[in-house]
């Protein structure tokens, strides 16, 4: 197959609220886009039907199930299922620029030699109180270094692109784990079969801030996976220094970043303290 086709494929459990938004999107690139495959992990709520809706004024949309509980399920059900020379991999709630697809398959048209396996580009939260003064300093950045890619040793899940044949390659080689980043692994893996992972400064996502809103406890479990998935590919020099140099700022800023989320009501964009007592619900992945 030489013509270059790329397939998106969403893992999805309970993105009712967001789906219909990341689907719209992707769809005013159909020019570009061969296929979505939208993998269902037992949504209980209104996931299908809207992906349904979208699907029949679209039939490029597919809906297809996994029954096993689980992203990197969901993630492989919908990798193996994707026909396209190019598999992007997103999350439900990922708000790809009107041009993310066009950049993606010129970057991969460029590399006939396959110097490239895969590809990432970074996520920007949306809906954050600083999210403007953060956003302008990234374009400045991504401005001043549009053309700069640079190889990375993994790759980021709500923003991630593999060659088909690479997918292949890897496909018995990635963790069915749930407490390790899956896809940290996924780019390690395509390394450890001598491939190269590019990351991509014009192909930047909008994601939603859920994470950043998960509860202390919650995100200090959630972060361990990184120096655990190191630990499983015998990275261990990388892991101690996650451990002992990157996780303990992360945490701190969490902890101050979680107070301005807490605080902040995105409808009327005003800081109330009251929020703070309010219900929340962390990040659910499928």
């Amino acid at each position: 197959m030489n013509a270059l086709s790329l397939s998106v494929v969403i893992p999805a459990y309970n993105e009712a609220e967001i789906i219909g938004e990341c689907l719209r999107r992707l769809a005013r690139q159909r020019a570009h886009i061969t296929e979505i495959l939208v993998v269902d992990n037992n949504s209980t709520d209104d996931t299908r039907a809207i992906v349904a809706a979208h699907a029949r004024d679209w039939p490029a949309i597919r809906l297809i199930s996994e029954a096993e509980q689980g992203l990197v399920h969901a993630r492989n059900r919908g990798l193996d299922t994707a026909t396209g020379t190019l598999l992007a991999r997103i999350d439900a709630d990922t708000l790809v620029p009107p041009d993310w697809a066009e950049r993606i398959l010129d970057f991969f048209a460029a590399d006939p030699e396959h110097r490239w396996s895969a590809a990432c580009g970074r996520g920007q939260a949306y809906d954050l109180p600083y999210g403007d003064t953060v956003g302008a300093l990234r374009q400045r950045w991504r401005t001043r270094n549009k053309d700069r890619i640079k190889q990375v040793p993994v790759l980021y899940g709500s923003n991630m692109i593999l060659r088909h044949d690479t997918w292949t390659a890897i496909r018995d080689r990635v963790t069915m784990r749930r407490d390790i980043f899956e896809d940290v692994d996924m780019g390690l893996c395509v390394t450890e079969i001598g491939g190269r992972n590019a990351f991509l400064p014009t192909i930047t996502v909008g994601v939603a801030p859920r994470r950043m809103e998960t509860a202390m406890p919650s995100f200090i479990r959630y972060m361990s996976c990184l120096p655990r998935t190191l630990i499983l590919h015998r990275r261990y020099a990388l892991a101690a220094g996650a451990t002992l140099l990157y996780l303990p700022p992360i945490v701190a800023v969490h902890a101050t970043r979680l107070l301005l989320l807490r605080t902040y009501d995105t409808k009327t964009r005003t800081f109330t303290p009251t929020n703070l007592f309010r219900k929340t619900a962390d990040r659910v992945a499928p």
